[in-house]
């Protein structure tokens, strides 16, 4: 047994948007100006495409978070049918691994889904290790439906075994040639891909008019026209994937000169 005093709170303002992302408090955050565009993106989203519940100690601190939306108010790549969540991320802090801390908040929130008669939870998890890695998911009863590159689409059923979940059609096309183009889609729900977005503006600087950048604001409208919900694409090529240093992000543009 933890001895611990923790509680688990639904976010609802403002100020609990203003805690998000315990991921980038364990230690000083490297990304001070990622993390708070991102936790204001989820104050301005918070109830429309975005819902969350946060594992907080008795003194107020967070060191847990689960977010996501309802499929129909989602901000995700691909076409899924009504009432089916989509988590778009969790996290536990390492120093509580082991608790059994990620598994309470784990089970509130599928306990409240599944009295919402939510059909189940689809999750897009990646190849890399520690950014929804699939393996986490597989472990929890997950099942592959979907893979495309480095991402895969899991699902955990609830009230329904199966699920109607077709990947959107990327819109961004592979080209050649300069001046080379950058298209950056903002969705702004994660720091760590953020600090990329925040870093490439200023490399970009660099290359004058050999160099386009053109920035995206996710809405369900340029979800529709592009066709994915983030991402860093040089000449149609997504490269980058978040936390890159600023050298690597300057030899992929260079790459494409």
């Amino acid at each position: 047994m933890n001895e611990l005093s923790t509680h688990i709170h639904k976010l609802s303002s403002a100020s609990d948007a203003q805690m998000a992302y315990c991921c980038m408090t364990e230690v000083p955050t490297p990304w001070p100006e990622a993390l708070c565009h991102c936790r204001d993106w989820i104050s301005q989203n918070l109830g429309v495409h975005v819902e969350g519940y946060h594992l907080q100690l008795a003194t107020g601190e967070v060191i847990g978070h689960i977010y996501y939306s309802l499929s129909q108010r989602a901000l995700f790549p691909y076409q899924v049918e009504p009432d089916v969540c989509i988590l778009y991320c969790e996290w536990i802090q390492r120093q509580y691994h082991g608790l059994g801390f990620g598994k309470s908040l784990s089970n509130v929130f599928l306990s409240d889904m599944q009295q919402e008669s939510i059909k189940g939870v689809l999750v897009e998890g990646t190849d890399f290790e520690g950014q929804m890695n699939y393996q986490h998911y597989l472990a929890r009863d997950f099942k592959i439906v979907s893979e495309k590159e480095h991402r895969k689409l899991l699902y955990l059923p609830l009230n329904q075994p199966r699920v109607e979940a077709k990947p959107l059609a990327r819109r961004i096309q592979p080209r050649r040639g300069v001046p080379v183009k950058i298209v950056v889609i903002n969705g702004y729900l994660c720091p760590y891909e953020v600090s990329s977005h925040l870093i490439l503006r200023q490399v970009v600087q660099e290359f004058g008019d050999r160099v386009n950048l053109q920035e995206v604001s996710l809405t369900p409208e340029t979800l529709h026209d592009y066709g994915d919900a983030r991402g860093i694409f040089i000449n149609g090529k997504q490269k980058l994937h978040g936390g890159e240093p600023e050298e690597e992000i300057r030899q992929a543009i260079l790459e494409e000169l």
